[in-house]
């Protein structure tokens, strides 16, 4: 696929690097997290400074037509927004590997496992357990910081440490865990933008209906 270029930055990336944002019929300015809404869309690097700088600077205005100016308060639901976008992408990629039988949880678990592709470890996670894990695992890719709650979301529990993704037979194979590693990455500098703990889909729509007001 065709690197895509940040109007912020001007780094030119894989679009599954980039956010991309598209306007919608009623004007509304809507993050393609999935990268599959149709329309001209302009594409930034997903640091919540840079979506603040183009919604600030109108910058979007000359990608994809968005020429309403956001107050602050607006700025920051929307990158609210954002976060709350990205992070359920993330569920969503390691639920998908869990229903293939190649995403495992618990520490025990994992150390039966002794090659990993990868490990995800929670920002909470004791570090002599996590430096025990890695020594007996040998992921090839670790993920670290991710909150203990959304990680246990992922398997169905209030909360979670370390979680792994076993090795696959066709080594190209589409899960090699690179969806997992690049939903992390977006959704990374976004972390601290949380702002609700009443449940994923719950907090989203309630920003999608107060944003739509504004």
């Amino acid at each position: 696929m065709s690197k895509r270029t940040c109007i912020i930055t001007g780094k030119k990336l894989e679009p599954s690097l980039l956010l991309r944002f598209v306007v919608s019929p009623d004007g509304n300015l809507t993050p393609d997290i999935a990268n599959k809404l149709p329309g001209r869309g302009a594409y930034i690097y997903p640091k919540p400074e840079y979506v603040r700088e183009a919604l600030k600077k109108n910058k979007l205005a000359r990608h994809i037509g968005f020429q309403k100016i956001l107050l602050p308060k607006e700025i920051d639901l929307f990158l609210r927004l954002i976060e709350g976008l990205l992070r359920r992408k993330f569920v969503e990629h390691i639920g998908l590997f869990r229903r293939r039988g190649i995403a495992i949880a618990g520490a025990n678990n994992l150390k039966e496992n002794p090659l990993l592709v990868g490990l995800l470890i929670a920002s909470d996670a004791s570090d002599r357990e996590a430096k025990n894990i890695e020594s007996l695992t040998h992921p090839n890719w670790i993920l670290k910081g991710i909150p203990s709650e959304i990680l246990g979301k992922a398997f169905g529990r209030k909360s979670l440490a370390f979680a792994g993704i076993l090795g696959f037979k066709r080594a190209k194979s589409e899960f090699n865990g690179c969806s997992i590693r690049y939903s992390y990455q977006r959704w990374k500098p976004f972390i601290h933008e949380i702002s609700c703990q009443t449940g994923i889909d719950g907090c989203i729509n309630e920003q999608y209906k107060l944003l739509n007001k504004i």
